[in-house]
Parts: C-alpha cells; structure tokens; sequence
C-alpha cells in the first residue's frame, strides 16, 4: 500500500512543469512546508501564504508541496487540527523565539485553505481532504460569520474584530473570490449557509465595486455602504477582488454584471497601459505611480476577461517565469504569489467552471468511484 501511494504522489507530481512554481519554492517555501515572507524582520508566515502555497502546488499537481504546506499549517497555525482551530493569522521569530504573534484568524486564508482541501479532493480523489475542507468550512461559518443589514449572512475578515459596538461591520471584498462562494454553496447544498453566503458576497461585490473600482474595506451599518475614514484607497488588498472576477466563469451570472461595472477601470487601464498603484473610489483620485509588478500580472485575467486580450498579455508580461531564487526574492513574496496566479491563470494552467471547480490542465477530472 505505501509503494502504490508513493507511485501515485509521483505521478501527480510530475504531470506539467511551472517553473515559476519551482522559483517560488525555491525562495520562500521551507522543506518542512512554510511559506516565508523573507523582506520581513521577523520571517513571518502568514496563513494568507500557506493557503496560496497549497492552491499553487495543487494547480502545479505537487503533491508532496502540498501534503508539507498543509501538515506544517496544521500543526502549527491551527494547534494540530484544522477542524477544532482556526489558523493563527501570523507566526514568526520574537526575540530568541519562533511561534504564533497574532492568534487571530484571516478568513480569506481560511476559505483558501478549505477550498484547495475540497478541490484536492476531487483532483486526488482522496477523500480525507474534503472532510477536513468541511471541518475548516463550518468553523468558519460559526466563528468568522455574521448576519449584516443590508447584505445577509456575511464572512467576516477574522475572528476578533470586525464587529464595532455601534453594529458597524467592516468587511474586504477581495476576501471573496466567486467562484469560491460558487463551489461552497454547490459542494455544501445541505447547509443552506453557505447559499445565504454565496448570496451575501455577490451583493458586497455589487455594492463595492458601484463607482467602477474597488476600495480595500467597506462598513456597513444599517444596510448602508460606507468606507472607512482612514481607509479610503483600494490598492493591496483590492487588486485581488479584481483578479478573482477575472478567473471566474463566464457561466456564473454575477460575472457580466461586475464586468459591465468596471467598466471605468477597464477605460483608465486602456488609457494608462499599466495598473496604478491605488484607487481612491469615491473621490476618483487615482496614484499617478504604476503599481508593482505583481499588480499588472494580477490584472491580466480580468483584462482577458473584459475583451481586451492584448492589452492582457502586455500586463501578464510582467510575471517572473523562470526558476531563479535570486529573482523572486527581488520580487517578493506578494507580488510573487500574484504573479503566480495571473500568470498561471493567463497560461492556461487552470481554470474554473461554472459550479467554482478547479480545472487543472492536463488533469482529466472524474467521478471518484
């Protein structure tokens, strides 16, 4: 039985080359399974890097990455089990020390982490790694949910926080990809939640994304949108929101709507022929700085997806192909991880359908019988 699972991890493990998942690895990725954020004092992990390091290597069919990121995240994110802890939101060096800064959750490492378990599952056909997905899943459904005014049954960005003695609730949109919302509430049709949940997201990225771009954070307070006095931009956090409308499916219904409202950035985009480095959305303000290369790699998919596939491939142009350590460490961990998503995306390494499955390349799919 253990010859025939090595032969299998193998097999897996060699089904396409991406080196630039090689490079990735070579400089951030520990053997033991940690992802590490090298241009921080303290090496720190974050739970945002684990979940991207397990969707990456299942896209990549590497399986002995992802078994490594999982068990090193379980076992010292989660204090041995994923189905009872939420991840630790930072670990990293205190004085003399290594462990957990911050205890707090991230919810948008947790929904990644559960989704590249659910779709692991189906890719691998091993069964264990939906149950944990389901355990992760329900965890966070009754720590990191709350019913908002306005929207409904909403994830919230963590655990501890986010819910102010007013009843204002902060929340990000690009902690919300749709087709993830999508896969939840198909996978999981027996808690009509995570329908309340899919639902919920997809009225945020409506509302959010009104002006034609998207900040970082919003509240919401009785029904109404605002933005936070101090949070004002979209940059870092909001580049995501639009890579992920990009990479969902032209059969999910929310994904004409969102296109046809971002239209403005689409024009600016067009007009500019790179991604600045922020959006004030509500003022119109625009950084007169193009954005790191990461930022113009993460557009890629969403210009591909709004009909302009040469102005596309002009952005995507700036993704670290090769498997160079030096270079992605000048790179970085961030920008690396958004390059690794448009450009495998932009590559056809992957994709999404209609129901939020991943579609890996050259992974025939099947009913695990």
């Amino acid at each position: 039985m253990v010859l025939v699972l090595a032969i299998g991890t193998a097999s897996c493990s060699t089904a396409h080359s991406w080196p630039a998942w090689e490079g990735f690895k070579t400089a951030f990725l520990s053997e033991d399974g940690r992802v590490i954020d090298r241009s921080q004092a303290d090496l720190r992990t974050v739970s945002e890097g684990q979940s991207y390091g397990l969707f990456f290597a299942l896209v990549a069919q590497d399986r002995v990455a992802f078994d490594a990121i999982l068990k090193w995240t379980e076992n010292n994110l989660s204090g041995g089990d994923l189905g009872k802890q939420l991840p630790a939101w930072i670990w990293g060096k205190q004085g003399e020390n290594w462990g957990v800064i911050d205890t707090t959750s991230a919810s948008d490492a947790d929904l990644w982490i559960a989704y590249s378990l659910l779709e692991a599952s189906r890719v691998w056909c091993h069964a264990p790694y939906a149950d944990k997905a389901r355990a992760l899943g329900n965890l966070i459904l009754d720590k990191e949910s709350v019913e908002v005014s306005g929207l409904g049954l909403s994830v919230l960005p963590g655990n501890n926080g986010f819910v102010q003695s007013n009843g204002t609730v902060k929340l990000n949109p690009s902690y919300l990809p749709p087709f993830m919302m999508a896969r939840f509430a198909n996978a999981w049709a027996d808690d009509a939640r995570w329908a309340h949940v899919y639902l919920a997201s997809q009225r945020l990225l409506l509302d959010s994304g009104r002006t034609g771009a998207y900040p970082d954070w919003v509240h919401y307070n009785n029904g109404q949108l605002s933005l936070p006095e101090d949070e004002q931009r979209g940059d870092y956090d909001a580049i995501r929101t639009y890579m992920w409308i990009g990479m969902t499916s032209a059969g999910d219904p929310i994904t004409q709507p969102l296109l046809k409202q971002l239209s403005p950035t689409v024009a600016l985009l067009l007009k500019r022929q790179n991604m600045p480095e922020w959006f004030e959305p509500l003022n119109g303000k625009v950084s007169a700085e193009r954005g790191p290369a990461g930022f113009q790699v993460a557009m890629a998919p969403f210009l591909e997806a709004s009909g302009t596939p040469d102005l596309a491939k002009k952005f995507a142009a700036f993704s670290l192909k090769k498997n160079d350590k030096k270079a992605w460490l000048e790179y970085g961990y961030y920008n690396g991880a958004l390059s690794l998503f448009g450009q495998g995306y932009t590559d056809r390494l992957y994709r999404f359908n209609a129901l939020g499955e991943l579609m890996p390349k050259g992974k025939e799919v099947k009913s695990c019988g």
